[in-house]
């Protein structure tokens, strides 16, 4: 099957290029690019054109910034069977697209599958609390909430072509929503009956935050991810323990940290809990009001 990755990408060059050299080691070679470009100079001109010959890339350019809307434009321009969303600064392993393509060609009942995300160098997980675990399985809202990042999602193009990205959250979308699109996908795919396959085995690798973020970036990133995934948790109907669990976490992570005497851990968790607990009441009044246009309409 052939494969669209479509790429959003801004003010990266050499990570850019990090992923390209990723592509052109993959085992299996049947895809294409779809290269959303927001960058407003053309710094990219060159590394298309070298990697343009190695594989198929669509260069389009997109002056309004986000992420989600980058994904959305590139959903229009899709000619694959399978679609993924690798992030710029992602890395393929050589034998990921040929393992997802024989899981989806082999297993018609899965409508995508979710790879592990790992370090860029180490074999452990590349985030400390999502991103993937050990046990394989089916996903449901439980799961998907801990392995539903983008970057390691391949979909059917049917899913795709169906559902959009929710513009008005990830980063550069102009809200305070900076997080929590990719989860949000995932769960609008799960009410629309889609059914994907979580592989322990399959993995995708991503730079660690913790590892290239000094305290004051990791601490911008941790409240403004925050306030993604509470709007993401008040936006859903998700079942109770899975949303007191997820609104509780920061909180319960901070005291732990405060007794172990770790306080700059302790507040990047604070700063989660604070912009979860925001968002997630913000995301409640998104969900009522929709409610009230709906029964409007009816």
């Amino acid at each position: 099957m052939r494969f669209s990755l479509i790429v959003p990408t801004v003010n990266r060059v050499n990570e850019l290029g990090r992923l390209f050299q990723s592509l052109s080691t993959q085992h299996h070679d049947d895809f294409e690019v779809i290269l959303v470009d927001q960058n407003l100079d053309n710094r990219l001109e060159k590394l298309v054109t070298d990697y343009s010959q190695q594989f198929p890339i669509l260069h389009l350019k997109q002056t309004q910034r986000g992420l989600s809307r980058a994904r959305n434009l590139g959903r229009s321009h899709t000619k694959g069977d399978i679609i993924a969303f690798p992030d710029d600064d992602s890395v393929y392993p050589p034998t990921v697209l040929s393992q997802v393509d024989h899981f989806l060609e082999h297993d018609q009942a899965w409508d995508g599958v979710i790879a592990r995300i790992f370090d860029l160098n180490h074999d452990q997980n590349a985030f400390e609390f999502c991103g993937g675990d050990d046990q394989s399985g089916t996903v449901d809202y439980w799961k998907g909430y801990t392995v539903g990042i983008s970057h390691a999602m391949f979909f059917r193009a049917s899913v795709v072509r169906e559902l959009a990205f929710d513009e008005a959250m990830g980063v550069g979308s102009g809200t305070l929503w900076g997080a929590g699109e990719d989860v949000d996908y995932l769960f609008q795919c799960l009410d629309a009956g889609y059914r994907f396959y979580y592989d322990s085995k399959l993995n995708v690798r991503h730079p660690s935050p913790l590892k290239k973020n000094n305290f004051r970036q990791q601490i911008q990133r941790e409240y403004s991810y925050g306030l993604g995934n509470g709007y993401l948790l008040g936006k859903h109907i998700l079942p109770k323990p899975l949303v007191q669990s997820a609104t509780s976490s920061g909180y319960q992570h901070t005291i732990l940290e405060i007794s172990k005497g770790d306080l700059r851990r302790a507040g990047y968790f604070l700063m989660w809990g604070i912009g979860t607990s925001f968002g997630y009441w913000n995301g409640i009044k998104k969900r009522q009001k929709i409610t009230q246009e709906a029964k409007k309409i009816i």
